[in-house]
């Protein structure tokens, strides 16, 4: 009852894969039982806002911050062609008021 080299190889290899396998399908049973927590709590916050007594929670808005006030004849810098604050056109160079009103 010898054993060949190449026999006790191949149960080497197959032990190794076994250990593999096994330790895949260890990962997997971990995901699919994270997975399962997190569907149960799910399940559970769906029952709570499906019941009977279930009121929702007002939802608590901030206030508006007031900006604080600009001079009104102020350019803004970051406005294409120079608005100014107020969202008035700047005057444009070579152009009377007589001439723009007609």
């Amino acid at each position: 009852m010898a054993l060949d080299i190449a026999q006790l190889q191949a149960v080497l290899d197959s032990a190794a894969k076994a250990d593999a396998f096994k330790a895949d399908i260890k990962k997997s049973l971990r995901k699919v039982s994270s997975l399962l927590v997190n569907l149960q709590g799910a399940v559970e916050e769906a029952e709570g806002l499906l019941s009977n007594d279930y009121t929702p929670a007002a939802k608590e808005r901030k206030s508006r911050t007031a900006k604080a006030p600009k001079a009104l004849g102020d350019v803004d810098t970051e406005a294409p062609y120079g608005r100014k604050e107020d969202g008035t056109p700047k005057a444009k160079p070579g152009r009377s008021k007589a001439t723009a009103a007609e």
